[in-house]
């Protein structure tokens, strides 16, 4: 009787063995081993940095040998850092329904592409009263084509001789990224004043509407379209309060510009003003010229 028992135990183990292999035998056969492939149309795709994803996949296909035509699963996967201004690689991706991959390459080029822009709306002019406590705040923004406000990302580094907290001019440079790895980089002069200097406030600052503006090669600037008024301690002067309480005009301002509007980089324009005496104290008349000297930034790009 055991052994009837154990020979029937044997049959049924070989034949589960037998019925085993015969199933992974064909689930091997219609397993799906080959991933599927994409197919581009071109090498290059050119859109505009407001270009939705459809105009990125265009001329893209993918075809998968089980699946057959799975175009419409084709995602885009990654974009490399900019091999060139406004260039970079366009990474897709497709899946099968055996969740097999499969990934083409190609060169994405912006036909409108800039720089991320940093914008300055106030002067970097501050007395010594108000970075006595720390670094000054800056009124900067920075806007990108492609990422939009980036301006928490804005790094700031000042002159090491900043410190020494004398006025005069300092060095600052500020400095900002996007994702794709472009940077844009502006040398600065920030000017700390002494508020208690009598020649100080007499001084007419010229005010601007932008104090960084930005330019293509070749487009030069009406610099004078700049200038929206004066400026006298915190005393603020329309052009025409200033032409008629202060008796200054746009003709009394003195405009220096090393701009090269022919070759990329960062240029310097100075607005001058020079003030005759004021009334004195004990009556008498202060007849000493002061001069200020308003900077702005031109940032002439490729």
């Amino acid at each position: 009787m055991m052994r009837r028992i154990r020979i029937a135990v044997c049959v049924i183990f070989v034949a589960s063995c037998a019925i085993f292999g015969v199933y992974m035998y064909q689930t091997r056969m219609v397993e799906d081993h080959t991933p599927p492939v994409i197919s581009l149309e071109e090498d290059v795709v050119t859109v505009s940095v407001d270009a939705e994803d459809a105009e990125i996949l265009k001329g893209v296909t993918a075809l998968d040998d089980k699946d057959g035509d799975i175009t419409g699963s084709v995602r885009i996967s990654s974009m490399s850092h900019f091999i060139e201004k406004g260039k970079r690689y366009v990474t897709y991706i497709v899946f099968d329904q055996a969740n097999q991959a499969g990934t083409a390459q190609r060169t994405l080029v912006y036909t409108d592409y800039h720089s991320p822009r940093i914008y300055l709306k106030d002067p970097l002019r501050f007395s010594l009263n108000e970075v006595s406590s720390g670094n000054p705040s800056l009124d900067l923004t920075a806007e990108d084509c492609l990422d939009g406000d980036i301006t928490n990302q804005v790094r700031t580094t000042f002159d090491t001789n900043y410190y020494d907290m004398l006025p005069g001019d300092y060095s600052v440079t500020v400095q900002v990224s996007n994702s794709a790895g472009d940077v844009c980089s502006i040398p600065l002069k920030m000017t700390l004043v002494d508020p208690s200097d009598r020649e100080e406030s007499r001084k007419l600052y010229p005010m601007l509407e932008d104090y960084i503006v930005y330019t293509a090669v070749g487009e030069s600037l009406d610099l004078n379209a700049y200038v929206t008024g004066m400026m006298r301690g915190s005393q603020a002067y329309s052009m025409e309060e200033a032409q008629l309480y202060l008796n200054v005009g746009t003709e009394d301002l003195e405009i220096s510009s090393n701009v090269n509007y022919e070759q990329p980089g960062v240029y310097t324009v100075e607005y001058s003003c020079t003030a005759g005496g004021t009334q004195g104290d004990e009556g008498t008349t202060e007849t000493d010229a002061v001069t200020a000297v308003t900077r702005l930034y031109v940032v002439v790009e490729e």
